[in-house]
């Protein structure tokens, strides 16, 4: 069975070698995707702040697509930090599909501050975080082919989780030996230099070491990252599993889809905002929680609904700390809503939250941020150090048919 779960991980470690490494580095440099952004990009994401009041964001709104006639807006920001710009993501089809591009307004004056295509496949200073976020996200497949991508990664994902598994269980010991002096070490006592590096070693060892070791040392932070990996990308996989196991994960009421793509609402933006506001403080007198400031509103023209979403309150559970209704975009009519307690409280959901408050550093400020970077080079460097063991080993058995003319099977006590 051992040597089964050898091959299993060596093979499964190989595959997923180069997915890893390019998930690992560019997830450490996601961990300060927003510091990064405005680091590079002042001119683009920063204003002075100023005593006058803002300008409403839907007056921003037409100033962009003033620019872009043919455009579309699906999303406005409801909420500025004062030293913040407004910016907006419009769609445009090209020859080669949509594109997004970023468009950015200072919310004082409404002076256009720039734009830029966002993932655009670029090392330029304006281009680079969003870049490295669709490498992340989808291996910067074009963007018709993006969700083949993000599938790609989900498959991975899902090999990564059940390899964390077998790792974890091929570090521990072999069978029990007795000593010189007849007695026999604990099982503890001999799992126990696993979690040690010798780097007095050679190469070959401390390479060992330092795979095994960091595998251990960082498993749960490990099984994190690639099992919330398979709630992003591989949904279909990783709702009935939580489901089946824990319960949860909310499913809102089925909203049908439209024959075809909303293209203007009878409800624009401004009154979208008014409807929505209505629904939430309706909502609030009825079941009796507390609406914060509101945050965004969102068009989904497939299913003809506008959501708007605020803040919850502060001492709500982690799965449903927001507020937000689902109205018609033509009617105002509600079509759902969620506030906290609005759904059970089930284990699924909680654990769901918690995952991707993780894997994404949104939970306990700069330290869950410096090791969550921290833990993409520690991806890297297993990724790296298991491809290092395979091919000395490989190179190992090669030269010892040579030398006999004949395979040599050896059972290691450090197999991989």
């Amino acid at each position: 069975m051992r040597r089964l779960f050898v091959r299993v991980h060596r093979w499964v470690g190989l595959t997923m070698t180069i997915f890893l490494v390019v998930v690992g580095l560019t997830g450490s440099v996601l961990a300060f995707r927003e510091e990064l952004d405005l680091w590079l990009n002042p001119e683009l994401l920063t204003v002075t702040p100023r005593d006058t009041p803002m300008l409403d964001p839907f007056t921003l709104l037409e100033k962009a697509l003033a620019l872009f006639p043919d455009a579309q807006i699906d999303w406005v920001q409801l909420n500025t930090p004062p030293s913040r710009s407004v910016g907006f993501s419009i769609t445009t089809k090209t020859a080669d599909g949509e594109v997004t591009r970023e468009i950015f307004f200072d919310p004082y004056t409404g002076e256009g501050l720039g734009e830029r295509v966002w993932g655009e496949v670029s090392i330029a200073k304006k281009d680079i975080i969003s870049f490295l976020y669709r490498l992340h996200r989808t291996l910067a497949f074009p963007v018709a082919q993006a969700a083949r991508g993000v599938y790609l990664l989900g498959v991975v994902a899902l090999l990564w989780t059940i390899d964390c598994f077998v790792s974890f269980y091929l570090t521990f010991p072999l069978g029990r030996r007795k000593d010189s002096d007849g007695s026999g070490r604990s099982w503890w006592s001999r799992w126990k230099p696993a979690w040690r590096i010798k780097f007095s070693g050679g190469a070959y060892r401390i390479n060992f070491d330092i795979h095994r070791a960091f595998g251990l040392w960082t498993w749960a932070m490990l099984f994190v990252f690639a099992w919330s990996s398979v709630a992003f990308n591989l949904s279909e996989v990783y709702i009935p599993t939580m489901r089946t196991l824990f319960g949860g994960l909310h499913i809102p009421p089925e909203i049908a889809a439209l024959a075809m793509p909303l293209d203007t609402p009878r409800l624009n933006w401004r009154e979208a905002r008014e409807a929505g506001h209505a629904l939430l403080e309706e909502q609030a007198r009825e079941h009796g929680f507390t609406v914060g400031r509101e945050e965004t509103l969102w068009l989904d023209r497939a299913h003809g609904v506008y959501t708007l979403s605020a803040a919850g309150p502060l001492d709500a559970p982690l799965a449903s700390s927001g507020v937000n209704v689902t109205f018609d975009a033509d009617t105002g009519a509600l079509r759902d809503t969620k506030w906290p307690g609005s759904t059970p409280a089930l284990a699924g959901d909680t654990i769901t939250a918690w995952l991707v408050y993780l894997h994404m550093a949104r939970v306990f400020g700069l330290p869950m941020k410096i090791f969550v970077c921290a833990m993409g080079f520690v991806i890297t460097a297993l990724s790296v150090t298991g491809v290092y063991i395979w091919w000395k080993k490989r190179s190992a058995r090669r030269s010892r048919r040579e030398r006999n003319g004949t395979p040599v099977l050896q059972r290691s006590t450090v197999d991989i």
